[in-house]
């Protein structure tokens, strides 16, 4: 996304939610990755799991997942060697999370009718 796109559509979240987005956005897969997890909320997910939905490699993919931990947008659980991930629990971020979404849900409907108005 362009930095201006992107500022714009900061700028229409709540501002209690905008810090957090903007982290997010600013990672190289952060946006995919809470897409992964989107689909999933209460699945434990390997690290395997992980990469194989995001098409990234594993290089790229541990520097986000631990900035997420971080913020607090994730959890993880060692089990017998084997650390699975899943979307948080915390309603407030959850609360935050849903605003990302259905916002760029109603960007995405958008801009499908401005490539429709202008036949791109």
């Amino acid at each position: 996304m362009y930095d201006k796109t992107r500022d714009e559509f900061l700028n229409d979240l709540c501002p209690r939610v905008r810090p957090l987005i903007a982290q997010i956005m600013h990672c190289q897969c952060g946006c995919e990755l809470l897409d992964v997890f989107q689909t999933r909320p209460h699945t434990m997910l390997e690290l395997a799991d992980v990469i194989y939905h995001v098409k990234l490699s594993q290089a790229d993919v541990v520097p986000t997942l631990e900035l997420l931990q971080a913020l607090a947008v994730i959890e993880h659980r060692e089990v017998l060697d084997t650390t699975f991930y899943r979307l948080t629990q915390d309603a407030e971020i959850i609360a935050a999370l849903e605003q990302y979404w259905t916002w760029r849900q109603v960007w995405h409907a958008n801009m499908q009718e401005v490539r429709s108005a202008l036949k791109i």
